[in-house]
């Protein structure tokens, strides 16, 4: 993306935006597929993980063949470049939490638990399983700097969490219609007190008004502006995320056992994702030390993971 005007800094902070541009690059929207100077490489049926070698080999051929020059003279004076990676800040930490965080999820759905009623454990389970889709759209929004979008879709798979959760533990006399989400929130808040914090802030990023949004304006000694998709966004909606799935897995963890000795290692496997979670929070919070919004998550993710129901 293009440099920021001098001076630039996000209205709750006063760090650079080059900071946030630096360890929280957006990604390109077309991630997928293998690139040459941001341009794709057609499909001609080489192998899917080409490596950096062949890359810089095949941008030298390109070149060499429209400049009618020498094959090694290209490789060695335009294709050079090619063999180096893009700085991609936090990128790859964050996509190993995540992907931690996920796998544990899917193993503590593969367990299932029989409530005694198939029909009932049946519908419990399948909306477990649908938060995952939910995550990963959410991840991906991130990674192109968006934060509304990202909340809105956080803020809707929070409420089916709420929702199969309440569920599960429903007496089989119980209508499944009856069930209404002021009940799932309040039961779901048993066993994390500070769900209901974690609900209100990704709620405020669905009323649009300036208390709620201040986040997008950027200032410099000259102007006021508004931020778009950004770096500034995606680590806010990055923490969002992490968030919701260390709100989950604070509810895994204390819905299953009160002895951390006797869950089963998959299920146990959650604290370790909360550790790393955690760790990185605060590592985004020394980096950033003075964003309020940063910080503001921290405590509350701190509020998530030490709390006990």
């Amino acid at each position: 993306m293009s440099s920021s005007p001098e001076g630039e800094q996000p209205w709750h902070s006063s760090e650079p935006i080059e900071r946030y541009e630096s360890l929280f690059p957006l990604l390109p929207d077309f991630i997928a597929h293998y690139t040459i100077g941001g341009r794709r490489i057609p499909r001609i049926g080489i192998a899917k993980r080409a490596d950096l070698q062949f890359r810089r080999g095949l941008l030298a051929a390109l070149v060499a063949g429209a400049a009618q020059i020498g094959l090694s003279y290209a490789e060695k004076r335009y294709a050079k470049d090619a063999t180096e990676t893009r700085w991609l800040g936090l990128t790859e930490k964050i996509d190993r939490i995540y992907g931690n965080g996920r796998r544990y999820l899917g193993q503590y759905l593969s367990l299932g638990r029989s409530t005694g009623d198939p029909s009932q454990d049946d519908l419990s389970w399948q909306f477990f399983f649908r938060t995952i889709g939910s995550l990963d759209a959410a991840k991906r929004l991130s990674e192109l700097g968006y934060l509304c979008e990202v909340a809105t879709i956080l803020r809707s798979a929070l409420e089916q969490f709420f929702f199969c959760a309440r569920l599960l533990a429903r007496d089989p006399s119980e209508e499944i219609e009856a069930i209404r989400p002021v009940q799932c929130l309040n039961f779901f808040k048993t066993f994390v007190p500070s769900a209901g914090r974690l609900y209100g802030r990704l709620s405020t990023y669905a009323h649009f008004e300036f208390e709620h949004h201040s986040h997008f304006f950027t200032y410099s000694p000259k102007q006021v502006q508004t931020l778009g998709r950004s770096s500034v966004l995606r680590a806010y909606a990055t923490q969002l995320l992490f968030l919701t799935m260390a709100c989950e897995a604070r509810y895994i963890l204390a819905s299953s056992s009160s002895r951390i000795d006797e869950l089963p290692t998959s299920i146990a496997d959650f604290e370790i994702f909360l550790d790393e979670v955690d760790r990185f929070s605060v590592e985004v919070r020394e980096m950033l030390p003075s964003d309020a919004v940063l910080g503001d998550m921290d405590d509350l993710l701190e509020e998530i993971i030490k709390q006990k129901s």
